[in-house]
């Protein structure tokens, strides 16, 4: 492997950033640069390689890629698989490979959307050698808002990668990720270059590795459609709410609301005013229409009826769920949330 005292360089706005592959929270493995990853993985020239979950992005060192939903892009954000790889189509939980067939497996940012963690890691275990997982970090989206398809919050503890239960649908924050990190070049690079050790969780492992699973059943489930409508369509709203970045990918996530709730006109109204915000004004205005005939709202019939220079109402939601007031009752209310039992956080010595 590289040396930790190694740099690589980011293009960053006009220039280019000097990166360390450590900081002061250890080890950075440059997940989103597949060259520099594949060296400091000390992938060889006949090693086999294995990528699990590969999606739209799969690791250009890959020799086989799986991904189990081909033809469906909700949990990608609308991101679809590419069209010159093919693919074998299983789950994490179930790997149709032999044992040890390869010399080394890699899965970055799927173990957090599985149903299973611990057969996906056992799996991951059993056919290849060595391997690198990567996942979002659980103080990063219990601050900042998760993908509305995780299932789990995933951290280390010694050697150990524990997998918890995410146990609100609606993000208590709001997604504020969504506005301070995509309006600021600044923020990107910091978050996904240069301390993405902070922001996820990167683990790296030899032989076998230990995991732990903090699941009550009680929790956030995407099997759910109720749960999964739920978040696509919080993702969406926040986003707007935000100032409305990534559009695309937040048009994504209220059609997936959609699909799951056709007669929901809250949903109908948040993609009309997405698709607005893109200049698609009769498109917009038929999910607008269609919002105020689902339900009688001032809103609704604001936006069904707006003129060129007018702009669109974003309705939030209302009501509030069982799950995030059983969160919100054990953290406190979103605007006292105990952030130190929240995120598990060492106690202060005292003065």
């Amino acid at each position: 492997m590289l040396h930790s005292n190694a740099t690589f360089n980011v293009r960053f706005g006009q220039g280019h950033r000097e990166i360390r592959l450590r900081n002061g929270f250890g080890e950075v493995y440059p997940a989103l640069h597949d060259e520099l990853l594949a060296q400091v993985l000390a992938i060889g020239d006949q090693d086999r390689v294995l990528d699990i979950g590969g999606g739209s992005q799969p690791f250009a060192r890959a020799d086989t890629v799986t991904e189990p939903y081909l033809d469906f892009s909700g949990h990608r954000s609308g991101n679809h698989v590419r069209s010159d790889i093919s693919y074998v189509q299983c789950f994490a939980e179930e790997l149709p490979f032999a044992d040890k067939a390869f010399d080394l497996a890699i899965a970055r940012q799927v173990f957090e959307h599985t149903q299973a963690p611990d057969r996906a890691c056992e799996e991951m275990m059993r056919v290849a050698k060595r391997g690198f997982i990567e996942t979002p970090r659980r103080n990063y989206e219990l601050l900042f808002g998760p993908n509305p398809s995780h299932n789990w919050f995933v951290y280390l503890e010694g050697d150990e990668i524990v997998f918890e239960r995410r146990r609100f649908i609606r993000h208590p924050f709001r997604h504020i990720g969504l506005s301070g990190v995509p309006s600021s070049e600044e923020g990107q690079l910091l978050l996904h270059w240069e301390y993405k050790n902070l922001t996820n969780t990167q683990f790296y492992w030899e032989n076998s590795f230990r995991y732990r699973i903090l699941d009550d059943g009680e929790g956030f489930d995407y099997a759910n459609p109720e749960h999964a409508a739920q978040a696509h369509l919080d993702t969406a709203i926040c986003s707007l709410l935000h100032g409305g970045y990534y559009l695309a990918h937040r048009e994504s996530d209220a059609r997936e609301a959609i699909r799951l709730r056709p007669d929901w006109a809250l949903a109908h109204n948040t993609l009309g005013v997405i698709l607005r915000k893109q200049g698609r004004h009769a498109e917009a205005l038929a999910e607008f229409r269609e919002a105020s005939s689902l339900e009688d709202r001032e809103a609704y019939r604001h936006n069904a009826r707006l003129s060129d220079g007018e702009h669109a109402v974003v309705v939030d939601f209302e009501d509030s769920l069982p799950m995030d007031e059983r969160f919100f009752r054990e953290y406190g209310r979103p605007a006292s949330i105990d952030l130190h039992q929240l995120l598990k956080l060492p106690e202060l010595p005292s003065l």
